[in-house]
Formats: C-alpha cells, structure tokens, sequence
C-alpha cells in the first residue's frame, strides 16, 4: 500500500510536470502576432515609404485622431543610409539635425514627402508621431521601414 502511494504521487507530479507546461506553450502560441496598442488621442497612424529606380524617395503620412479630443500632432522623420554592413548614418537633408519636424493641428492628416537619393544602397526612414489631447498622455508612434535602390 505504501508503494501504490508512492507510485500515484510520483505519476501525478510527472503528469504536473510534462502536461501543464504544454497547455502553457499552446496557450502562447495561439497568440496574435502582433497586438494593437489602444491609444488616449489616435485612432491610427500609418507610414509607408519607396523609393523608384531614379532614388527618389517618397514617405507618406496618415493619422486619424478623435475630432473632440485630438489637439495637434508632431511628426519628425529623418533617413538613414546603411554603412559598413550594420551601422546606420543620417542622410544630410538640409534641415537642422538632418530631420523634417510638421506640426499638424488638425485631428486628421495624410500627406507625403519626396527626397532625391544621391547614391544607392539601403535605407531607413524613422518617423515619429507624438499625437496630443484632451484624452491623456501624448501618445507616440515610431514606424522604421527599409527600401533599398
């Protein structure tokens, strides 16, 4: 009888051991792959960017806030050019610390810019939104994208 209780707890605790930890793994791995941050002043914010067989570059910019709530947003955006394999440096823009800076005070605003590349390789462009209102926080939103010509 002692051996029988010996057994079922060693059983059970190998059972504790090996099979819980998979429902926690299936669990993980159902997962979205990527969850929706939820916002206090943007409803969505969108970058894309290209660049065509001549290096022109063009980024776009879409952001929707709430029309009661929403008070302006800054956008800054800069490009980098990769070098030495993995490091990455700032392409000279003309502007000072080689970035675009749009304040928008508007709750919604698409627009695009264009910049002429002047040599080829691969790129990166970062672009920041720092949206604001009456409903919190600022809320920020990086995007990086890389294109190569």
């Amino acid at each position: 009888m002692k051996n029988l209780g010996k057994r079922t707890l060693t059983a059970f605790l190998a059972v504790c051991l090996f099979v819980v930890p998979l429902f926690s793994i299936s669990a993980v791995a159902a997962a979205p792959e990527e969850v929706m941050p939820l916002y206090n002043n943007t409803v969505s914010a969108t970058s894309n960017m290209s660049i065509n067989s001549n290096g022109k570059m063009t980024i776009s910019y879409i952001f929707t806030g709430y029309p009661s709530t929403t008070t302006k947003a800054v956008i800054t955006t800069y490009i980098e050019k990769k070098t030495l394999l993995f490091f990455w440096s700032r392409v000279d823009n003309g502007q000072t610390d080689k970035q675009w800076v749009d304040t928008i005070t508007d709750y919604r605003y698409a627009g695009a810019r264009e910049y002429q590349l002047s040599s080829s390789g691969t790129y990166r462009v970062t672009i920041t939104y720092v949206i604001y209102g009456t409903g919190g926080s600022p809320d920020e939103i990086t995007h990086q994208i890389t294109d190569s010509y």
